[in-house]
Formats: structure tokens, sequence, C-alpha cells
């Protein structure tokens, strides 16, 4: 539950993980856009490295 919620005045019991343990769909796709947000935010990062000084082999390869 976040701040906002609680400053809405949602109830509690609108939590955003189920009690099973599953992820709530919408959950479920918002941690996905986290993730492939992340990917696309490190890959920037390492092609912004190219032709500088820390540009290795080693670089290239994780690219």
């Amino acid at each position: 539950m976040s701040f906002q919620d609680l400053e809405s005045g949602r109830p509690l019991g609108s939590r955003r993980f189920q009690t099973n343990g599953k992820q709530d769909p919408t959950q479920a796709v918002a941690s996905g856009i986290f993730q492939i947000n992340t990917a696309v935010s490190t890959f920037q990062r390492l092609v912004n490295t190219l032709g500088t000084p820390k540009d290795t082999p080693e670089l290239r390869e994780k690219l």
C-alpha cells in the first residue's frame, strides 16, 4: 500500500498483492514495465560508453 492509498482513504483490504502470494495483474504489468525500463537504461548507458576511454572488449561483449 502506498502513501497515496492511505491519503485517499482506501481501505487496508485493497492491497496490491493477493493473500495467496500471486501478484495482482496490474502490479505484474507495472513490474514488467519497470524491468524493461531498467534494461533499456542499462543498455543506453553501455552504448554511451562506446568510443570513450572506458570502452573495453568486455563492454562490447555485454552489448
